[in-house]
């Protein structure tokens, strides 16, 4: 369930297995989130909460301007940390227009996507999670800050299915971090658990995903 395929659809044999430890040490990661998200969300109430006094009681105009300033920030900090604790609830698939998915994607994983005309089709998937694993592909197929973090993303419709292929520069598959085996099992299992499919090829990431009916 977390092995990824080949562009042929058999186990990938180009990366080596993902490795228990490396999973394990993600997982226990993971384990930390709820109460994390629970105490960050605490202290970000706090914190809007004073900066929202702080313009109320004064009477400069700078502080309120910075106040301001900073309560933006915070509701944008409030809004990352709410994406977050959507993945450690029970996946609900629903209908998700593919353009939601890939803003989605693209936002978490900070690559600049460039679409080819897209098909306007809704996938049966739970967005969170599934968003997370196409960001964590996008991040691999991106490659290093150095390649510029541009990918290219075509899709098409086939039977009951959205296949979506993304294309990163020339060289980022030959440059994959060292993990990449252990995010890719993650990403597959969560694809696989949507009825989904992670492959592989040579310069190309292949996302399967069904549609909604």
């Amino acid at each position: 369930m977390t092995q990824h395929l080949d562009e042929d659809g058999k186990p990938c044999t180009r990366h080596a297995p993902a490795s228990q430890q490396g999973i394990l040490a993600l997982a226990l990661l993971g384990s930390r989130m709820p109460s994390f998200h629970h105490d960050v969300a605490s202290k970000l109430q706090s914190l809007m909460m004073a900066l929202d006094e702080i313009i109320e009681l004064s009477d400069s105009e700078d502080l309120k301007q910075t106040a301001n300033s900073a309560g933006v920030t915070v509701r944008e900090l409030n809004t990352l940390l709410a994406a977050n604790r959507a993945l450690s609830r029970a996946p609900r698939r629903e209908p998700v227009a593919l353009n939601t998915l890939l803003t989605r994607a693209a936002e978490r994983s900070g690559v600049h996507v460039t679409t080819a005309s897209l098909p306007k089709v809704e996938v049966d998937v739970a967005l969170p999670s599934i968003a997370h694993a196409i960001a964590v592909v996008l991040d691999l197929a991106a490659g290093p800050l150095k390649l510029g973090r541009n990918v290219e993303i075509t899709a098409l419709t086939e039977a009951a299915s959205l296949i979506i292929v993304i294309v990163g520069p020339p060289t980022a598959m030959d440059t994959l971090p060292a993990n990449a085996s252990d995010v890719m099992a993650l990403a597959t299992f969560a694809l696989t658990r949507e009825g989904g499919e992670l492959r592989c090829g040579t310069d190309r990431f292949t996302i399967r995903l069904p549609l909604a009916m």
